[in-house]
């Protein structure tokens, strides 16, 4: 405050005002008025209501050949001698609120899979990372789950989560509801600790 007071005492015959008013002044300028004409980090927009619910279900959407999901992104590393291991699926699906694919959309499922078994269907295992992003109008965030996907039922860790979901942890089982090519669905049913 005295480096301020003695610029401002320099600066006193310009404006004809004490250097204690002149630095109110400086005061009010810099700190209080951004932050009264701010918006504050924490508005109703970024801070939506937390998730207090146990349980939690939805639907994901899959038609294969459509631009949501890019098989062999990373190919097999010897497909000749160890089928799929070491390939890579990115993928982008819809989530809705009921298994029909018209059904109200309640956000998407983002993420990648690698295979990670010396076999093929259905004795393969896909290690997945995903990041499932939820707006029901009400509960607005992201849950970001990891585990080993197998062909009949998968069950994946709840490893964090953001917004209505922030630190999230559960898990996620993961049963295929219909199996109709060129059309997937599953059944995502989220219990929460």
């Amino acid at each position: 405050m005295a480096s301020l007071n003695k610029h401002l005492s320099m600066m006193e015959g310009a404006y004809d005002l004490p250097v204690t008013r002149k630095a109110s002044i400086v005061w009010i300028a810099l700190v209080l008025l951004p932050s009264l004409i701010s918006k504050p980090v924490t508005s109703e927009h970024h801070n939506p209501p937390k998730f207090k619910e146990k349980k939690l279900q939805y639907y994901v959407q899959l038609e294969t050949g459509l631009p949501g999901i890019s098989l062999n992104f990373i190919p097999p590393i010897d497909p000749a001698f160890s089928a799929g291991f070491g390939s890579g699926t990115i993928f982008a699906l819809n989530i809705t609120k009921t298994v029909s694919r018209s059904s109200e959309q309640l956000g998407a499922v983002r993420g990648y899979t690698v295979q990670t078994g010396y076999l093929a269907l259905p004795d393969s295992w896909l290690l997945e990372t995903a990041m499932i992003v939820y707006d029901d109008g009400k509960y607005k965030g992201t849950i970001q789950v990891q585990g080993l996907v197998q062909e009949e039922l998968t069950e994946v860790a709840i490893v964090g989560g953001s917004g209505s979901f922030r630190g999230a942890q559960g898990v996620v089982v993961v049963t295929v509801v219909v199996d109709e090519l060129p059309f997937r669905t599953f059944h995502h049913d989220i219990t929460f600790f």
